[in-house]
């Protein structure tokens, strides 16, 4: 089995006395006898696709002469999983070693007849070449280390994982720090200070968060492109993004491919924004489906030679199925679509433009359309208070512990101290109380947690009005006259506390 982002299986032959004219036209006859899809044949080679099946998204196989030699090579073209072609590269080419040698005996009595006619069918101009490969500079990452190796034709990319890995390395650090002063701050500290949350450490890093960016921090919309929360997280994404980066960028050029990497990753991570209504996100994989998506509407063109065009369709959209598919929790999915509409939409204008040679034309059009959505996101979307929400509600449950001491809990407290406490404490809870009621009632929330806040806000009310009798019936010494007020506002708590289940948690 082989290995790798690209797993694939080469081999050398040499021709030695072997014209070299006939042995292509064995390799010809061969590739047709498989059933290969053919996609490039000349005096220096040939490049054919393997059939789609259950086990395979389809390979490519090539044959290139040259200094009396034939170099094999069978490629996967779609993205393997677990990075391993189960050998189904080594198996194409034992495949094609036995039909040469069949096509070979079949032909040996009309083989310079056959190879004159084959050479002289050859087009003068064809869609693609062994210099300009279909797969791009994915065929050229022979090991590791080469991922990371900017070359001609695949400069952006190994840049852009390089600084992402930089960036998440040195926020690990920092993390890793900011804990080990909190920790050593804690032990110094009386118990319930302030101490920052995990989400706000992110937040001073970079990562986004609803909130600061519709309050204009848009800058968020970019650094959290490079921002990672994990090495499994960071792993996944680079790896991708080698995958992708090696088919596209020579063929969108190094400016085209970093534009549209940067604009799809602010589409996606604005996208994230307007759709989660809290938390923090980050991460390179809306901008990296966004490439995803740049490829799947080249394939819709006839930017690719046919047969090159379905072997990357089939397997580009089975991965991006797979991947897309909104299952599990702690993944942004609304980023993936952000992305992979917004690529979609640019690869689009980048073949119109490559076709019409204004490649100015793809950074300026794309840049228009990522300006424009941004700022109807921004324009259109409410800043929830959500985080004012919980700390109102903290302050409301701080202030009805202290009333139900101040009316259930005094007991070695004389009558004339528990109505002076009243007096001079507890009806100012109340009214602080009644406030924070009206001050939930006018917050910005979403659906859900506006129909909450206003049945809090009812519940509070209620609440202040309860506290009020029970002061009252304190202060006459009156177990009557307010019993049945009492009794009807407590009932009345009890059904807006129904209503809030249901709503919370509806059957």
């Amino acid at each position: 089995m082989s290995w790798g982002i690209s797993p694939r299986k080469t081999a050398t032959i040499a021709l030695n006395e072997y014209n070299t004219d006939h042995y292509l036209t064995l390799l010809y006859q061969a590739f047709n006898n498989l059933g290969w899809h053919i996609g490039y044949f000349d005096t220096d080679g040939i490049i054919a696709y393997t059939n789609i099946s259950w086990a395979s998204y389809a390979e490519e196989v090539s044959v290139q002469v040259i200094n009396k030699q034939a170099i094999f090579k069978s490629e996967c073209v779609g993205y393997q999983g677990l990075f391993t072609d189960y050998g189904k590269n080594e198996q194409n080419l034992e495949l094609l070693y036995a039909e040469i040698s069949y096509a070979e005996y079949h032909l040996q009595q009309n083989l310079h007849e056959t190879t004159q006619q084959l050479i002289d069918s050859i087009p003068d101009r064809q869609f693609i070449s062994l210099n300009n490969p279909p797969l791009g500079y994915k065929q050229k990452l022979r090991n590791f280390l080469s991922a990371f190796n900017p070359k001609p034709g695949y400069t952006v990319t190994p840049i852009l994982v390089l600084a992402n890995i930089a960036i998440y390395l040195i926020t690990a650090v920092v993390i890793a720090a900011v804990f080990i002063v909190m920790a050593m701050q804690a032990k110094q500290s009386a118990p319930g200070s302030n101490t920052k949350s995990l989400e706000d450490i992110y937040l001073l890093l970079g990562f986004s968060g609803r909130n600061q960016v519709l309050k204009g921090q848009l800058w968020r919309l970019i650094t959290n492109t490079f921002l990672h929360f994990s090495v499994l997280h960071i792993t996944g994404n680079m790896v991708v993004l080698i995958y992708i980066g090696s088919l596209i960028e020579n063929k969108l050029g190094k400016w085209n491919y970093l534009f549209i990497y940067l604009l799809t990753g602010i589409c996606a991570s604005i996208t994230s924004v307007i759709w989660y209504k809290e938390g923090v996100s980050a991460g390179a994989s809306g901008a990296i489906f966004g490439m995803f998506g740049v490829l799947l509407a080249l394939l819709s063109t006839d930017f690719y030679e046919n047969n090159v065009r379905r072997a990357l369709l089939i397997s580009t959209t089975i991965f991006i199925a797979y991947s897309i598919i909104p299952i599990g929790r702690h993944v942004d999915h609304a980023a993936h679509f952000g992305g992979l509409i917004s690529g979609y939409i640019f690869g689009w204008i980048a073949y119109l433009s490559l076709k019409q040679q204004k490649q100015n034309l793809v950074t300026a059009s794309a840049l228009a359309i990522t300006i424009i959505y941004t700022g109807l996101c921004i324009w259109l979307t409410p800043v929830y208070q959500l985080k004012y929400l919980q700390q109102l509600t903290t302050k409301t449950e701080n202030i009805f512990t202290d009333l139900n001491n101040d009316f259930y809990h005094t007991d070695d407290l004389t009558r004339s101290q528990r109505l002076a406490m009243l007096n001079s404490k507890t009806l100012r809870k109340v009214d602080t109380l009644s406030e924070i009621g009206k001050r939930i009632k006018s917050l910005t929330l979403p659906a859900k947690e506006k129909q909450i806040a206003n049945i809090k806000s009812q519940i509070i009310a209620y609440e202040c009005s309860l506290y009020k009798l029970l002061y009252q019936e304190f202060r006459d010494n009156d177990k009557v006259k307010y019993r049945n007020k009492i009794n009807s506002t407590t009932l009345k708590i009890n059904e807006l506390r129904l209503q809030w289940g249901k709503i919370e948690y509806p059957d």
